[in-house]
């Protein structure tokens, strides 16, 4: 039978207090150049190595003290989000939480008021906030958008492909990563959009069914169901009439029925070249989709709800691109004719509605891919390898490294290996003259501890000199310089290249506030057991 227990102060916060220590140590070998790799065995045969903080995090399912299990949960449960949202700065949360912990359980244990030391964090944090405001610029330029790269995932040439795409494309581009069937790593720069959408009829495609592409089209969208030989029948014939019968593409909801046997006939006996794609985006979308690929060819969306559906098609209701590939689930058009002054109003208005939403929510990326159809700003990274592994890492790498450059380019960049931190440190100190009380100045002191925590994590992993002269030693050499754990030297972190998103630092300092403010204003465990 089920019975539940309840763990108490001073108990309760030393047991949270050490299931998050363990965890933070173990996440915290991953920090830096110099990282560890941790071992984790499922099963029988060859354990599994893990690199990665929010790989970790998933992997690591229970401690087998269960009031301890509750801390490590609160830790694995941050380091997920953090991953979710950025991509990156897991390590540098679990560390910074840790530290955190380790220091207001001092204090609260020694007889500290727990809710005015997290107010007391809470102004720490927001000091560092702005400091990290201040000292924020925004990339500029290919190699200083490969060095962002760089830093996050450490492969030279996926780092500097993307620093390209990065540069060419800018803040509102769209960035997709496909893994690729040739052993190297490629790029495709798409001068329109590509869209999710099927074949509407294996016939219609070439003989080998893998792409139809055809050149110098005319478009037809419509939101109808095309399921009687009237509805095809207008733009057939206006194809076929037009200056040097260019082929058709007709962009529908669905094709069945005589319209789609009517069709088949026709290419079947060469009279017109003719391409149908059915769109596969979401019913609630779908609308929207059209309208978007209507307005970068030229055309109007034919439908029976705007009272002027298919078969009543007008030669200046068929739009133009001047190419167009279609596979088995998605179409691209490129060099669309469509009117640049409208497509970039509805950018603009894309882009005002991005403004508004949280990032990286499912919309927000939608809107994001929108509005990068509409400007031309498309880029298709493939990934290959030799190995169905290698490929799958190279892809998770790329997929970390897009998001993390995308929030540079949204957010700017800071100093990177903890720079950045360390020079918070004087803001959040000052932070203590608005404290109210003592123990509120004991918070801002937790924080300005922990904001050393990163730059000693990196150190301690490089080996080979001790983290607290470290600290000391880029103290004194002043603002914007670290520890390059690669070279075994102090440099200003910018000149070297070494960079990371303000986004993912600020995000993982609130991150592991929001963890460690939870666990030490915690009163009581309710364990459940059998």
């Amino acid at each position: 039978m089920a019975h539940q227990s309840l763990l108490y102060p001073p108990s309760s916060l030393q047991k949270l207090a050490r299931g998050i220590d363990q965890i933070t140590h173990l996440m915290a070998a991953t920090l830096g150049p110099n990282q560890g790799f941790i071992l984790n065995q499922t099963g029988p045969g060859k354990p599994e190595q893990l690199t990665d903080s929010g790989v970790i995090a998933r992997r690591l399912t229970e401690l087998p003290v269960p009031a301890e299990d509750v801390g490590a949960m609160l830790v694995r449960g941050m380091a997920q989000q953090m991953h979710d949202r950025y991509q990156d700065g897991a390590a540098t949360a679990c560390v910074l939480a840790g530290s955190m912990v380790r220091e207001a359980t001092k204090m609260v244990v020694a007889g500290n008021n727990p809710m005015l030391l997290r107010r007391g964090m809470a102004l720490a944090v927001e000091a560092a906030n702005g400091a990290l405001a201040h000292q924020c610029q925004m990339p500029q330029g290919q190699k200083m958008l490969k060095q962002i790269a760089m830093a996050t995932i450490g492969d030279e040439e996926l780092s500097d492909v993307l620093g390209e795409m990065f540069d060419v494309l800018g803040k509102y581009g769209a960035y997709m990563v496909e893994e690729y069937a040739a052993p190297h790593i490629d790029r495709d720069y798409i001068d329109g959009g590509r869209w999710r959408a099927r074949p509407g009829s294996r016939q219609l495609m070439p003989a080998n069914g893998v792409e139809q592409s055809l050149n110098n089209i005319l478009v037809m969208v419509t939101d109808d169901q095309l399921d009687t030989f009237n509805k095809v029948r207008p733009a057939l014939e206006l194809a076929m009439r037009a200056p040097n019968k260019p082929p058709l593409l007709i962009i529908t909801r669905g094709i069945s029925g005589d319209a789609l046997q009517a069709l088949n006939l026709n290419v079947l006996q060469g009279k017109l070249n003719v391409a149908v794609a059915v769109s596969t985006v979401p019913t609630p979308r779908i609308l929207e989709e059209l309208e978007d690929m209507a307005l970068l060819t030229g055309a109007t969306v034919l439908s029976q709800a705007t009272g002027r559906g298919p078969e009543h098609v007008r030669p200046n209701d068929l739009g133009r691109a001047r190419q167009m590939r279609l596979d088995s689930d998605s179409l691209t058009l490129v060099g669309g004719a469509g009117d640049k002054t409208q497509m970039q109003r509805r950018a603009v208005e894309l882009q005002n509605r991005l403004r508004r939403l949280d990032k990286p929510d499912e919309e927000w990326e939608r809107l994001r891919l929108r509005v990068a159809r509409l400007t031309g700003g498309l880029c298709i990274l493939k990934v290959g390898a030799f190995t169905f592994k290698d490929r799958e890492r190279l892809k998770e790498l790329a997929k970390k490294a897009v998001r993390v450059l995308e929030l540079a380019l949204e957010e700017g960049v800071v100093p990177g290996g903890g720079a950045a931190y360390i020079d918070c440190i004087p803001a959040v100190l000052a932070a203590r003259d608005q404290c109210a009380t003592p123990d509120e100045a004991y918070g801002v002191q937790v924080v300005a501890r922990a904001l050393e925590t990163p730059l000693r994590q990196i150190v301690a992993n490089h080996g080979e000199i001790h983290p607290p002269l470290a600290v000391s030693e880029v103290q004194a050499r002043g603002a914007g310089y670290g520890f390059d754990a690669m070279t075994g030297t102090y440099r200003p972190m910018i000149e070297a290249g070494i960079l990371d998103s303000r986004a993912v630092v600020q995000g993982a300092l609130e991150a592991a506030y929001s963890a460690a403010a939870m666990a030490i204003t915690t009163d009581v465990i309710v364990l459940h057991g059998r």
